[in-house]
């Protein structure tokens, strides 16, 4: 069992751990919530961190079955992504082949810049293909590219129509 030192507090309290909870320079508020924080650090130190190598693949999956337990179609994608602390999603072409989502938003710009501009949203891509896939049902490859300075992600999804 761990106990909780007055160091550890101390160290915590002299690292600069980023302001996500701010208003910009315009005074507009740009938070994002205390609970984003959190499931941001989890995913993006804590299991990465835990899993290595594996990450990338793992949360891909993990946004399959996510996807599968939810129930998900294709319309609810929008709203899922905007209450999870996802981002913002929108379709920004289509194809008799493939989609192709953008997902940016203040979620977004906070991972590219707790991450070096080199986060990773296979968890996202994950979810993405498992419910386009159950919606068109045919079997579906999702990927994506990020955009560092734009602070942006494409999320393309390949449909195998065989």
């Amino acid at each position: 069992m761990a106990a909780k030192s007055k160091e550890l507090d101390k160290k915590l309290t002299e690292h600069d751990i980023p302001d996500v909870l701010k208003e910009d320079a315009n005074g507009k508020d740009t938070r994002l919530t205390e609970d984003y924080f959190a499931v941001s650090v989890l995913r993006d130190f804590v299991l990465s961190d835990l899993l290595k190598k594996d990450s990338i693949e793992m949360l891909y999956w993990a946004g399959k079955n996510l996807s599968r337990n939810l129930v998900l179609d294709m319309q609810s994608l929008p709203d899922l992504f905007t209450k999870a602390g996802f981002g913002n999603l929108e379709v920004s072409n289509q194809t008799k082949t493939s989609y192709r989502y953008t997902l940016n938003g203040p979620e977004v710009e906070q991972r590219f810049n707790l991450n070096n501009d080199d986060p990773e949203f296979s968890l996202e891509t994950g979810v993405i293909t498992e419910t386009v896939e159950r919606t068109i049902d045919a079997y579906c490859l999702g990927t994506y590219t990020t955009n560092s300075k734009a602070q942006s992600v494409s999320i393309t999804i390949k449909i195998d129509r065989n």
